[in-house]
């Protein structure tokens, strides 16, 4: 008899996942699928969302649920929506970015961004969170980004919101671990998405793919990591370059070519 691992994703059996249209939360959706869990896709394009249900279906014997909605403003209905689901895994995908200077935009775009990366994830985590301990199985995996690792000039704001997710996370990992609830932060680097077309920015090139992203990710969850950073670049950020320069240095060179 094989060791038994407790987190295992075909332990689980309905992962929620936000931001589920395109991109990581699409991926999320598709993997998770194939690996038995069912899943509720949650996103305000219910035709992509369909689409994404269609392929789930072809490729998997996964039942999957569509709720279609802004989580900033029907956060209340999605949740009540899922009510009937014992949702045991919850992947927070859905966020923006905004890229340029800090007055280049208006405070109320702000607000919205702040209000998608970090109060709907609080709220969301918090929800399902409670669900989790009652049964004492769970997980949580959060979408931060590298951004959150460094002070971002023009990209200030929403660098502040993924540092608020890596932080929030690795505070829940430790926190939840008696309760037998496994929390992951993935921080990604620029990936295939359409966040840049998003946030008015150029993403360059070697862009990391979503599937690559989410398969490495899966797979630190089933480790039992608490962070997974896809990308040698990456790491090296988190690992190297925040210990070895300070702030003021690393603020001062982004600033110039970022």
């Amino acid at each position: 008899m094989g060791k038994y691992n407790k987190y295992n994703l075909k332990n689980y059996k309905w992962a929620m996942v936000t931001g589920a249209s395109s991109g990581i939360g699409k991926q999320f959706a598709i993997q998770l699928a194939k690996k038995g869990l069912n899943t509720v896709l949650i996103g305000r394009n219910t035709e992509a969302l369909t689409e994404v249900a269609d392929s789930i279906h072809k490729n998997s014997n996964s039942s999957v649920v569509i709720i279609g909605g802004d989580l900033v403003s029907d956060i209340d209905m999605i949740i009540d929506n899922t009510r009937k689901f014992n949702v045991n895994l919850l992947i927070n995908c859905a966020g923006r970015g905004l890229y340029g200077d800090f007055v280049d935009y208006e405070c109320d775009d702000y607000e919205k961004m702040i209000r998608l990366n970090i109060e709907v994830l609080t709220k969301l985590s918090y929800h399902y969170t409670k669900q989790m301990i009652q049964t004492q199985e769970g997980g949580i995996i959060n979408i931060a980004s590298v951004a959150g690792f460094l002070p971002m000039p023009h990209f200030s704001v929403y660098a502040a919101t993924k540092a608020y997710v890596y932080n929030f996370s690795l505070a829940l990992w430790a926190e939840l671990k008696p309760s037998n609830i496994h929390v992951l932060c993935v921080a990604p680097g620029k990936t295939q998405t359409q966040f840049f077309e998003r946030a008015k920015m150029d993403p360059g090139r070697k862009l990391m793919s979503p599937e690559k992203v989410v398969a490495g990710a899966l797979k630190a969850y089933e480790k039992g990591s608490p962070l997974y950073i896809p990308g040698f670049g990456n790491k090296l950020v988190y690992q190297v370059v925040r210990r070895l320069f300070t702030d003021k240095f690393i603020t001062n060179i982004l600033e110039e070519y970022f």
